[in-house]
Order: structure tokens, then sequence, then C-alpha cells
């Protein structure tokens, strides 16, 4: 399985980085070196042929970039340096906010969000104070973490081939999330390449009630994808739907959530939004699905009709004075149904925390998905990469892939 193949990538990273720190650091400095040295001698060749004197100032602006970096043999340094502390700092945030939403709802984990966000501000602010800080100690940790992977897509591995393999709860090790966030994306560009416009791939022919989608759009942040579930055919899809309560350039405000025909929600994506969507069918038994249904029952209860700006005024008969905006979009087009959570978790949209993928764990927290126990941000390209390998186990729950190509 690739995932043995990925184990050994990851031991060698790791190994490489704790034994020798020094040598991967003047190895990226040679590197980068190079590829300024190569794009500036490109831009020069393009100037003398275009005769453009913009391509001029560029391509001796990178030679000459390349021959300070050649000559600094510090530069990976202050990269790794001060991109650790921006990461540190972007998580920080990512985890006080959501500590701050975790008090007001009376739900989540608030004092490891406090704990981590407290954490990763010290880390963050001390890397930036300390220019002399020695980076080789940050190469062994990564170092570390690499290890983590390797071990973690080893027991991957090996659970795959397992006969009696199954879900169970326990900590997924990930890759960083602003790494996973465009993976979905990456993969709709190569298989819009295809001809084909439905991909299926299917393990057996049983019947399944619950669906996980996981859409991605063309363009901007759509390419960061969406995540939503359905059961017995009815799509839930958890966001910002709210417009008028957005806040920081739509990262933040209500939860809102739709219900809407599996069928409808697909051709609205495919067709209307430009999305491309993978589709996974996951078996589960009765007793899950009895589980499910109280979480959905339990949802509503805390929940109340929202309704959007082309039913609040009345506006069908003009209806495309409303195309700007996604629910009344949506609402015109398919009769859905929106709903706002009035108190308990959700209540607030995070998008770096309550956000979509985290929604969709009231179906996998009934399943005993590994990916729950993770902490930080989860976004929908981590819950596409873990799709991905589980359905290429042959005992793993999810029986069927099927991929729709926006055309």
């Amino acid at each position: 399985m690739k995932e043995f193949g990925y184990g050994l990538i990851y031991l060698l990273c790791g190994i490489f980085m704790i034994g020798w720190p020094l040598r991967l650091l003047r190895m990226m400095d040679t590197c980068l070196a190079f590829i300024f040295f190569v794009n500036g001698t490109r831009k020069l060749l393009k100037a003398g042929k275009n005769h453009k004197v913009m391509d001029i100032g560029f391509g001796l602006l990178s030679i000459g970039f390349a021959v300070f970096i050649f000559n600094d043999q510090h530069f990976s340094n202050e990269i790794i340096r001060m991109g650790t502390a921006v990461y540190m700092l972007m998580y920080c945030v990512s985890c006080l906010v959501q500590y701050l939403i975790d008090l007001d709802t009376k739900e989540g984990h608030a004092l490891i969000d406090l704990g981590n966000g407290v954490f990763s501000l010290f880390i963050g602010f001390y890397l930036i104070i300390h220019p002399h800080f020695d980076v080789n100690v940050l190469i062994i940790l990564y170092g570390i973490y690499c290890m983590g992977l390797a071990g973690r897509s080893f027991l991957d591995g090996w659970t795959g081939i397992k006969k009696d393999y199954h879900w169970q709860r326990k900590h997924y090790l990930m890759l960083p999330a602003i790494v996973l966030a465009f993976l979905p994306g990456q993969r709709v560009q190569r298989l819009q390449k295809q001809t084909e416009t439905e991909l299926m791939d299917q393990k057996t022919n049983e019947k399944t009630f619950l669906k996980v989608m996981v859409q991605v759009g063309p363009q901007g942040l759509q390419k960061v994808g969406h995540i939503a579930f359905a059961y017995k055919d009815c799509v839930y899809s958890y966001g910002n739907y709210d417009a008028e309560s957005s806040k920081l350039n739509g990262t933040m405000g209500d939860g809102v959530f739709f219900m809407l025909p599996f069928d409808a929600y697909l051709d609205q994506m495919l067709h209307m939004e430009k999305n491309s969507v993978f589709e996974y069918g996951i078996s589960i038994s009765k007793k899950q699905a009895r589980w499910i249904e109280q979480e959905i029952k339990k949802l509503k209860e805390r929940s109340k009709r929202w309704f959007c700006a082309i039913e609040r005024e009345n506006g069908f008969s003009h209806a495309q004075d409303y195309m700007n905006d996604y629910p009344s979009r949506l609402r015109n087009a398919t009769q859905v149904q929106f709903y706002k959570i009035r108190k308990g978790k959700f209540k607030t949209y995070w998008a770096l925390g309550d956000n979509c993928a985290q929604f969709t764990n009231i179906v996998f927290s009934k399943l005993g998905s590994a990916i729950l126990n993770s902490r930080g941000v989860v976004s929908p390209g981590a819950y596409f990469v873990w799709l991905e390998h589980e359905f290429k186990k042959a005992k793993s729950p999810i029986v069927y892939r099927k991929i729709h190509i926006a055309a």
C-alpha cells in the first residue's frame, strides 16, 4: 500500500533532519540560490527577445538575490525561524478565538484551547525577539514530527490489510493544516484534464444511508473546499451563511445549516456553483444509525428556522437581484430551508475552529473516526486526505467513492 511508501519517505526525512540539521539548512540555501539564479537568467533571456525593461529589472534583482543567499548562508535560518513564528501566532489566534466561543457556548474544550493558545503565543514571540535562536533545534523538532508521521503511515498500512479492521477513536497525527487546506483543489485540477465528468470506485453493492461530500470550487477560497454529510439522502451543510452576522472577512458569524435532498444539492453544486464534489458512501450499523438520528434531532431542537434575504423580502419575482447572495440563490433554485443554531456548539461559526469539518463530527463522533481526536484546525482538506486513505483500505467502512467533476 502507498502508506508504507509514505512512511518510508517520512522516516528518511526525519532521520536526516535529526542527524544532519546544519547540512539540511545549507542545502536549502544552495537550492534557493539556484532557483533565484535560474529564474533571473530566464527573465533576462526573455527580456532580450521581447525588449522589456521590466523583465531585465526583475531578472537582475533575482540574480542579485541569488548571490546574496549564496554568500550569506543564513537565509534559510531566517525563513524557518520567522515562518515558524508566524504559523504559531496564527495558531494562537485560532485557539484563543475558539476559547472565547467555548466560554460563550459552555461547550467544547475551553481550557485546552486556552492552553494551546498561550503556549503558541509564547513560542511565536520568543522566536521573533530572539534572532540568534539556534534553528537546528527547530529542524530536529520537525524531524521528530516526521518520525511521528512515519509511525502513523506504517500503522495505517498495517491496519489497512488486517481482516478485522474497524474504526477506533484515537489521536490522529496530521500534516499541518496549511498544507492540507488546498489538497482537494489540486486534486480537482488534475482530474479536470480527464474527459470523464464522473468517476466511480465501488467495493460492494451495499446501500448506504450515510454519505460525506467534499466540494471544491474553481477560484479563491473555494479551492480550500467545504464538507457536508447526507443521512438518508438529506444533506446537512453548515457554514457562515448569514452575511449580516459575518465578521473578520467572513471567517466568523452566526452558525447556520441547511437541509436539502441529495440530488438537488448535487445538481446545484455541479451546474450552478461549478463545484466539483467528492462523494463517499459509508456503511453504518443500525445502532450507529440510531445514534446519528439522535444527534440530528438534538441539533434541530436547538435551532430555529432562518429566512434568507430573498425570503424576507419576498423577492422571488425579481430573483436576479439576489444572485450574489448564496443562500438566496440556493433557496430560489431548490426551495431549501435554513436553520440558525440558537445555543450550544456551532452557535458561532469560526473558520479556524467550529467550522464545517467540525460540524461533520456530528456523525463521525458516532462512528469512532480517528480524526476526531486531532487538536487544532481541522479543515475539509484534512478530512479529504483521511477519507481518501480510508477508502483505499479494503475493510474500511467507506464502501464507495464517486467523483463528480464540474463542467
